[in-house]
């Protein structure tokens, strides 16, 4: 098989497990996601199929920096409105991060708040909510026939309604790229545990070095690897190298509590945190994890 071929194919792996997350930069920790919501109230209605009116919860995450809204979405929407919000409604598209094609009927609930839930319509559309404002949660898409779930952390802003684009992998693409790993002996694939990718924010970090991701209780041989700085995919290493996107992904990361796994990341000359850091890891669904690394001084 090609090179360019294979460092192709794993670019668009590493890029889809990022649930449509744009990467990061210095002057936009978050990344190029989504286009932010538009104003409205939290009393509004689309297309969705169902959506819930539990109660808000609290914060899944310890951290509230906002460098890490993923799938997209940023934490507020352009015109919306500020003043005297208590309740924020969230809405928008899941869709096959690959194809880009809606993905019918999604099911969207709230790891902390099972009860906030929701189910998308035949376009993908979807309404959830109410949620507290500056708050921020896990989303939970559960695995079907077809696609690996998906656990993606969001921050609730200001704004009574906030746009979040959510994105869900299929498992034809996955078993793809596991293959392309066999030349170097990975560990089986167990598809009753769990994905974690953990994602550099800032591309210029690796500019000034490698960032090294440390993750307790370590995981087992052959389970985890990162592109080198061609792209190509290194089992067993933990280094964030790849300027296109520095990641390191886990596989057959055993199911845990919010809290149970905690990761570190060192580089030279950057400190490094990561922004969510009690993320839960669940069977069947790949977690995104993101590592800030800003500028020092």
């Amino acid at each position: 098989m090609p090179t360019s071929f294979f460092r192709s194919c794993l670019a668009s792996s590493l890029l889809a497990l990022s649930v449509a997350t744009g990467c990061g930069d210095d002057a936009n920790p978050s990344g190029g996601g989504t286009a932010t919501g538009t104003a409205g109230s939290s009393g509004a209605t689309d297309s969705a199929s169902s959506t819930t009116t539990a109660g808000a919860t609290d914060s899944a995450g310890t951290d509230s920096n906002s460098g890490g809204s993923t799938s997209g979405g940023s934490s507020g929407s352009v015109g919306g409105s500020t003043t005297g919000v208590t309740e924020v409604l969230l809405y928008g598209e899941v869709r096959d991060y690959i194809s880009d094609q809606p993905i019918a009927d999604a099911e969207i609930s709230v790891f902390d708040d099972p009860n906030l839930s929701t189910t998308a319509d035949g376009q993908g559309v979807y309404q959830l909510g109410p949620f507290t404002p500056n708050t921020d949660h896990f989303l939970v898409l559960p695995e079907d026939t077809d696609y690996w779930g998906a656990v993606i952390p969001i921050s609730i802003g200001m704004d009574a309604m906030q746009e979040q684009a959510l994105s869900k992998i299929s498992r034809d693409f996955v078993a793809t790229q596991q293959m392309l790993l066999d030349p170097q002996m990975p560990a089986v694939h167990d598809p009753s545990t769990a994905f974690m990718l953990v994602r550099v924010l800032q591309n210029s970090a690796i500019m000034e070095g490698n960032v090294t991701i440390t993750v307790d209780p370590p995981p087992a041989p052959g389970t985890f690897y990162a592109p080198d700085p061609d792209g190509n995919p290194i089992l067993d290493s933990n280094e964030a190298q790849w300027g296109l996107l520095p990641v390191v992904v886990y596989f057959n990361v055993p199911p845990m509590a919010p809290g149970a796994y905690k990761i570190t990341a060192t580089h030279p000359v950057r400190e490094c945190t990561v922004v969510y850091p009690d993320f839960p890891t669940i069977g069947g669904h790949m977690t995104l994890v993101d590592v800030d690394c800003p500028p020092a001084g």
